[in-house]
């Protein structure tokens, strides 16, 4: 590359010393680190044109090009048989029609928008192996979200049976096994070691395909080398170790014979000879004693390969819709039969293509399967169902995810059925269901995928679909699996700290700022760690005082905008910033004294029940134990009780009138009813402000309304009878201190908790006598004599 450039730039008088900007990979067995005796290195070259030291008015793309035609003609002898390396440039992008290099801008368009399954692959076994490295490497890198999607994409299986499928009947070193009376014959003569059936290629595309499948959220299966990819696909549990060191010493045996058939006469070939002299040199080289015990090694291999690879890449498929729904299918309407039958017949109303009508046959039965045995309003529950599977893009992707994992088609029936909340998230992010596949998703929630890129957009991306399917997970843990409701607000929880730190990262380096003095207060449902579906943040922001006022105010823009700007998927969380001082018509960054100077000085008792159970959810941790000592502190300061008393019956009054509702007791309303969660927090929170001791009774109605309000967002149920309860969900819903209840006893222990409730409401606010003037004055503090 440095000679070549050398006598490009000598050629055509350029002054630079090196080819900043330009660089080549290397695909193939160059890129994966694996070339055999007589291998040919397949190469493509790429230039940055703001790096390039060569003048627009030069001709980047020529001098690129003649560089690269200088470099190919130095690896190779043009007129004879001598050559340092035989070189490859085919698989470049549009190789038909262009040079030898292409701008970086110019490729990433043809790979984002124009390329084919193959350059995908291709570029999988990519690495920069000459010119500017750094530059390179940035270029990969951008082609990340190309190469390995953050979406378990099945469609590879189906696009590499199809390339396979093409080289099986056209290329011409295949020419002997398309004539024999099967693929795979006990004749060793003949055989393509690299492309024939149960070859070389087979085993690479074993391997390939679930690395395109898993490589998006599983980073470690980004490599180049294929018996790495087989260790990796075995640590994260997507080959047995017995099938992955089986297929592992298939392939170096393979290897092995197609070195030493290339060694006989340094000759680029895979073809097992049929020549005596060369058959005698070849078992020489390999070491076997007889033709026959070579002939045997390879026949065991290729029926051993060639059974892995069919596995891996034949779905199930079924000639006709069978007769099993022909009863069911009388009872529904015209809508309902036709969408029964266009899932019968491979979703044919779906807008696939005809040749896939046969593989989706099995899959229509078994969804229909599904619906007739788990609601009784089947009309409604096909309706809904086929209006989800049309509105998601890449259909057939999603049919061939649903189609190859059984489990899954459970996983997105019970959302689908009963919860509008899960639906929006599915609706939102389709493949969210990707992590029910994932070995080691791990329930920890871990935002390293989000953070792996450094584009800003696609970073806000992947933020939500990280939100997205992390909520989806916990609920189905909570409604299939069991999760307590401790556990599941535990996770909702800490899902939310996680986002809220991995925001800050966003913008921290987004904004190039070092590390700032900022915490983030958290209040409501993230203070007492109780988060639930669909809850926003209650966040306050506080900055130590060095932080200039504007810059803390740029970035809780920032965080605002990371966090709430919708987006394809949805936004992250909704924010509400309103118990910050000063409320709405306060700066949305606080000053660590300013914050101490309004709670001291100018706050109302109100603020002081927000900040009853408040606590610090990310950020800087030394300046988070000085706010949360403030809080414990200024809550313990003796204040004038009676005036506290008389606020929170205040406040009470205008919440009861503006937003507690009345409610039959048959009816679901946790938290707006009387006695219902809101009220129960409100008397938790200004208790707690009195230093009165923490009530039992009360914190198990909390316990009580919580579960209840969490069913009620799940399964849409708020305000409705509980008649509306799925069935198959009684038995968890109505439930109290772990007890499976009647609906009619359920009733009963909602009214109990209800009266606890009210009777603690009536014990701090009875005696207490409201002033004429009803006007919130400022916290009024007991001073010592």
């Amino acid at each position: 590359m440095r000679l070549a450039w050398a006598e490009t730039c000598k050629r055509y008088a350029i002054k630079a010393e090196r080819p900043d900007g330009l660089f080549i990979l290397g695909l193939g067995k160059l890129g994966g680190h694996d070339l055999n005796f007589s291998s040919d290195i397949d190469l493509i070259g790429f230039y940055d044109p703001d790096i390039l030291p060569v003048s627009a008015n030069k001709g980047q793309a020529f001098i690129t090009n003649q560089c690269l035609k200088t470099l190919t003609q130095i690896l190779t002898s043009r007129n004879g048989p001598e050559h340092i390396w035989r070189v490859d440039w085919r698989l470049r992008p549009e190789s038909s029609g262009t040079g030898l290099t292409m701008s970086t801008a110019k490729a990433e368009k043809f790979y984002f928008f124009r390329a084919l399954p193959w350059h995908r692959l291709a570029l999988m076994k990519a690495r920069v192996v000459a010119g500017d490295k750094a530059c390179g490497e940035a270029f990969l890198e951008s082609l990340a979200p190309f190469i390995w999607p953050q979406n378990l994409d099945f469609r590879a299986l189906d696009d590499l049976a199809d390339l396979k499928t093409r080289i099986n009947a056209e290329h011409p070193g295949l020419m002997q096994e398309r004539e024999a009376h099967a693929p795979i014959t006990p004749l060793a003569e003949g055989f393509n070691l690299k492309l024939g059936s149960g070859g070389i290629r087979e085993i690479e595309f074993i391997a390939n395909a679930q690395q395109l499948i898993w490589g998006g959220k599983q980073t470690k299966l980004r490599t180049t080398n294929t018996r790495n990819a087989l260790s990796a696909l075995t640590s994260l549990e997507h080959l047995s170790p017995e099938d992955s060191e089986t297929l592992r010493q298939h392939y170096v045996k393979l290897r092995d014979i197609e070195n030493a058939v290339q060694m006989l006469r340094n000759e680029q070939t895979h073809i097992v000879p049929d020549n005596k002299d060369d058959k005698d040199a070849l078992l020489s080289l390999t070491g076997y004693s007889d033709w026959e015990a070579l002939s045997k090694e390879i026949f065991d291999i290729r029926q051993s390969v060639n059974g892995y690879f069919s596995k891996l890449f034949e779905a199930e498929t079924v000639a006709n819709a069978s007769e099993t729904h022909a009863t069911e299918l009388t009872t529904l309407s015209t809508v309902g039969q036709d969408i029964a039958e266009s899932w019968r017949n491979g979703f044919d109303a779906h807008g696939l293509q005809p040749s896939l009508k046969g593989k989706y046959q099995a899959l229509g039965e078994r969804l229909l399967d599904r619906v007739f045995s788990s609601v009784a309003d089947t009309e409604m529950a096909l309706e809904n169902i086929d209006r989800f599977l049309k509105s998601i893009s890449r259909s057939a992707q999603y049919l061939d995810l649903l189609d190859r994992h059984e489990a899954l088609l459970d996983t997105i029936i019970t959302p689908l059925l009963h919860s509008s909340h899960m639906t929006s998230l599915l609706e939102q992010s389709p493949h969210i269901i990707d992590i029910f596949l994932l070995p080691q998703f791990s329930e920890t929630p871990n935002a390293s995928a989000v953070l792996s890129d450094q584009d800003y957009g696609l970073r806000l991306d992947r933020l939500r679909r990280f939100v997205n399917e992390h909520l989806f997970y916990y609920y189905h843990r909570f409604m299939e699996k069991d999760d307590s409701l401790k556990t599941l607000q535990n996770n909702l929880t800490q899902l939310a700290e996680v986002t809220i730190e991995t925001s800050i990262t966003i913008v921290k380096e987004e904004l190039a700022l070092e590390p700032l003095p900022m915490t983030v207060l958290g209040l409501g449902k993230m203070g007492t760690r109780t988060m639930a579906p669909k809850s926003d943040l209650d966040l306050v922001f506080i900055f130590d005082d060095t932080v200039e006022s504007e810059k803390a105010s740029q970035i809780v823009r920032r965080l605002r905008t990371t966090l709430t700007t919708p987006l394809k998927e949805g936004i992250a969380y909704e924010l509400d910033m309103r118990l910050r001082p000063s409320g709405r018509s306060g700066p949305p960054a606080v000053k660590l004294s300013s914050f101490k100077n309004h709670h001291e000085n100018r706050a109302h008792s109100w603020e002081h029940i927000a900040l009853a159970h408040a606590r610090c959810v990310a950020g800087d941790l030394t300046l988070g134990k000085k706010v949360e000592g403030f809080c414990q502190d200024i809550l313990s300061r003796p204040r004038n009780d009676v005036q506290f008393l008389q606020d929170a019956k205040i406040m009470w009054g205008r919440i009861q009138a503006e937003r507690i509702m009345e409610t039959d007791e048959s009816h679901c309303n946790a938290k707006l009813r009387p006695g219902g969660l809101m009220q129960a927090q409100y008397i938790q929170a200004c208790r707690a402000v009195l230093g009165l001791p923490v009530s039992d009774a009360l914190e198990a109605a909390i316990e009580f309304w919580q579960y209840q309000q969490i069913w009620e967002r799940l399964l849409g149920l708020k305000t409705k009878p509980f008649s509306h309860v799925p069935e198959r969900f009684h038995q968890k819903v109505f439930q109290n201190q772990g007890k499976n209840l009647s609906l009619k006893n359920y009733i009963r222990a909602q009214a109990k908790h209800a009266k606890i409730v009210r009777s603690l409401t009536n014990t701090l606010f009875t005696k207490v006598e409201l002033p004429d003037d009803e006007t919130s004055y400022h916290i009024e503090w007991i001073t010592s004599k």
